[in-house]
């Protein structure tokens, strides 16, 4: 169970102090990321949580269509500004209290696949956003950048799924992919970096490791101790979303934590689920987020038991 927040007061406003990070993925587009991001920073906000909405998927950003607004400026300008870069001139105020909005990007190529000082002032800006929440949309799939975001809230990052199998198992994958990727970076050996290409689950990795003649057996054995550490420290929420019942969302969520348990020695947390609603479709057309337009809804109650579960009441 996730701790209570402490509400926000004026002190933690102070300069220096970083906001809460919460970063939403998932291996398999469509999954309703950007459904559940819009959404439960809408909510939070509501709740009096300053809270900035970030639309970090680089290629074909669409946080704009569901939340209803516009951004003036968009990430292209920060990644393409010369000098010291900012995210507070792109910054654009809501129709929501207390929830402001970085516009993502157009796709352009230049844009999509950022060079690597350009991704880590990025990186190093969201830290220094002045809110009490900053909760970060993520694209679909494994590509670097967007493992490397989600890797700068490890125990604070939700994996969305649905409960289909091609939907469990691209969950599973993108995991994998940023634990080998945070072992990758970790470590910036290409002896390990050839391991990790070579095996599809931890326990094989760290088999192949424990033999491994490149490294001294004390050297194997202190690898192996880090790298299971580091697997423990990565803790992400899951959240089932279409789900016709909360039975059958937790079926899903059951799988993929065995899963991951098994085959990455991670352990998930199950956050909760994202009722199948027909006001869904009906909210994003007309770009209207459903905990406004439908809050009465019982996806919208979902959104609120989840915002609870994270802390934010």
């Amino acid at each position: 169970m996730a701790t209570l927040k402490e509400q926000p007061s004026d002190a933690q406003f102070a300069p220096g102090v970083e906001p809460d990070l919460l970063v939403i993925g998932g291996g398999k587009g469509g999954v309703g990321k950007t459904c559940l991001a819009v959404n439960l920073a809408v909510h939070v906000a509501q709740k009096g949580w300053r809270t900035v909405l970030v639309d970090a998927d680089l290629s074909c950003s669409n946080v704009e269509t569901v939340l209803g607004v516009e951004g003036v400026q968009r990430l292209d300008d920060f990644f393409l500004s010369k000098g010291r870069k900012s995210l507070e001139p792109i910054l654009c105020d809501t129709h929501f209290e207390n929830l402001r909005f970085v516009p993502g990007t157009t796709g352009l190529l230049d844009v999509a696949n950022p060079r690597y000082q350009q991704k880590q002032a990025f990186i190093r800006e969201l830290r220094q956003l002045q809110a009490d929440l900053v909760i970060i949309d993520l694209d679909a799939g494994a590509h670097l950048n967007t493992l490397d975001i989600f890797l700068l809230a490890e125990t604070n990052g939700i994996l969305v799924l649905t409960p289909e199998k091609t939907s469990i198992d691209n969950a599973f994958k993108f995991l994998r992919a940023a634990l080998y990727r945070r072992i990758e970076r970790f470590y910036q050996s290409q002896d390990v970096a050839l391991l990790l290409k070579r095996t599809e689950t931890l326990p094989a990795f760290l088999a192949c490791l424990s033999k491994a003649e490149a490294f001294e057996r004390s050297t194997r054995d202190t690898l192996c101790s880090e790298i299971l550490a580091l697997a423990h420290s990565i803790r992400p929420h899951i959240v089932v979303n279409r789900a016709r019942n909360s039975y059958e969302a937790q079926i899903a969520a059951n799988i993929f934590c065995k899963h991951a348990r098994r085959d990455l020695e991670i352990e998930p947390h199950y956050l909760g689920h994202l009722a199948f609603d027909p006001c869904v479709q009906d909210a994003i057309n007309s770009s209207q987020p459903f905990v406004v337009s439908h809050a009465d809804s019982p996806i919208a109650g979902c959104v609120a038991d989840v915002a609870t579960r994270l802390g934010y009441i």
